[in-house]
């Protein structure tokens, strides 16, 4: 009976290479992921060294002359201002060197109002930015530029239906500073001086506003 122990190790070989087969979809496994992350590396990388970035970005801003009053549901009325409210834009940003970039948006510009007795009004524009930008540290940039503002309107509707004025196209100087929580994520801090003249004649109006914006890089 002993005679038969040599059989044994065939039996061992046998399982050793079946061992190694099971082993070989492991190994492709982690062949495929370090593949993966190395072109995912190479991306990452080639991104941080593109002087170009898309750009999104929202915020509030308050300012400029009075255009109409709102009467509200409270008896008060709203103050209906041309520098507000709510500023949505897109566009893109080029790097010139470390230290200056450029930057060209267009944008939504809306104040909005509901009045009292089923009325609404709204002041719309369509601004295009084009600034430049100095960074003094590596959060922190400032700069300036003009912005463009197309098709300025104030319309009523409903029981304001009455409230209309066009505008003449205009031409604004903007002054701002950027803080970067990260090379992706910024916050602005911005002025911008501009009048907006009624395209039937008239004395114009003063939109110039501040504005605090909420910025996205990718």
């Amino acid at each position: 009976m002993k005679l038969l122990k040599p059989a044994q190790p065939v039996a061992k070989t046998k399982d050793r290479f079946a061992s190694q087969k099971r082993k070989q979809p492991s190994m492709t496994a982690l062949l495929g992921a370090a593949i993966a992350i190395g072109a995912a590396s190479n991306a990452h990388a080639a991104d941080a060294d593109s002087p170009f970035k898309f750009m999104i970005g929202t915020g509030l801003t308050y300012g400029g002359d009075s255009m109409v009053s709102v009467p509200l549901s409270d008896s008060s009325q709203d103050v209906f201002r041309a520098g507000g409210l709510v500023y949505t834009y897109g566009g893109g940003e080029y790097r010139l060197t470390d230290k200056v970039a450029l930057q060209a948006t267009v944008g939504y510009h809306m104040n909005y109002a509901r009045a009292s007795s089923d009325g609404k009004v709204r002041f719309t524009r369509i601004p295009v930015d084009l600034l430049a930008l100095y960074a003094v540290t590596e959060k922190i940039r400032v700069g300036g530029g003009a912005q463009f503002v197309n098709s300025p309107e104030l319309k009523g509707s409903g029981a304001a239906s009455s409230v209309s004025q066009k505008y003449d196209s205009t031409v604004g100087a903007v002054m701002e500073g950027e803080y970067l929580f990260t090379p992706h994520i910024g916050v602005k801090l911005r002025y911008v001086a501009e009048k907006f003249k009624p395209r039937d004649g008239g004395a114009s109006i003063d939109g110039s506003h501040a504005g605090f914006l909420f910025n996205y890089y990718f």
